[in-house]
């Protein structure tokens, strides 16, 4: 993908990119399987990360071992509520909030475009004292399919309303990243503390960079003139 500068939009990922909520998720899943004598490995959980909330993953099979459905309950909202709990001692990552911030300031079109859904994504937004930065969400609740098919993607840029050489797209997983590619667009990868122990490279999209934090997003590079 050819990029033009200067940018003029900046689509955003939202779990494990601008808050870390994937890490959480994972040790909120992975206390509660060391608490039956599961092990819940990375590597099972990879191929969840950056799918909708409905790609249950690892988190299936461990369910099915219980039989009663109050049982399979109880323990969803356990788990749910040890989330929350450790979610709200989160706060943006590195570089997230000044990054939102200086785009917005510049007249950037700015989009989150996530496999969570809206009411999940916008009460943290609003929480972090982002929500009004976003010009627009693309959430899980508004497509068939989420990441890696990239119709997440391609709403965010119909929203946008802005050409596909002109707009970037900030991921964490490899199937963000996928995502985005599919959808023929410039994407930086900023892998988190849990991603970044994931394979990035496939035969069918590449990130166009890599960066270990939203602080090392090269701006004058990309809001340069090249008329």
């Amino acid at each position: 993908m050819m990029l033009q500068t200067p940018l003029q939009g900046m689509l955003f990922d939202f779990d494990g990119l601008i808050l870390d909520t994937e890490t959480t998720i994972f040790q909120a899943w992975k206390e509660k399987f060391n608490e039956y004598g599961k092990v819940l490995l990375l590597e099972e959980w990879a191929e969840i990360l950056g799918k909708s909330t409905d790609h249950l993953g690892p988190i299936d099979g461990f369910l099915k071992a219980f039989p009663e459905e109050d049982k399979r309950n109880s323990i969803l909202q356990e788990v749910k509520q040890r989330e929350s709990e450790l979610i709200l001692q989160k706060k943006p990552l590195p570089g997230a909030e000044d990054l939102v911030i200086k785009a917005k300031d510049h007249g950037l079109i700015l989009g989150i475009v996530s496999s969570s859904d809206q009411d999940w994504v916008h009460s943290h937004l609003k929480r972090l004292g982002l929500f009004n930065h976003f010009d627009h969400t693309s959430c899980a609740d508004e497509v068939e399919i989420a990441k890696p098919d990239p119709a997440l993607y391609n709403l965010g840029l119909k929203k946008a309303r802005l050409p596909r050489e002109r707009v970037i797209v900030l991921e964490d997983s490899p199937n963000g990243v996928l995502a985005a590619k599919r959808a023929g667009l410039y994407c930086i990868a900023v892998p988190n503390q849990l991603t970044g122990q994931l394979p990035f490279y496939s035969n069918e999209g590449d990130p166009d960079l890599v960066l270990e934090s939203l602080e090392e997003v090269p701006w004058e590079e990309l809001m340069k003139d090249n008329g």
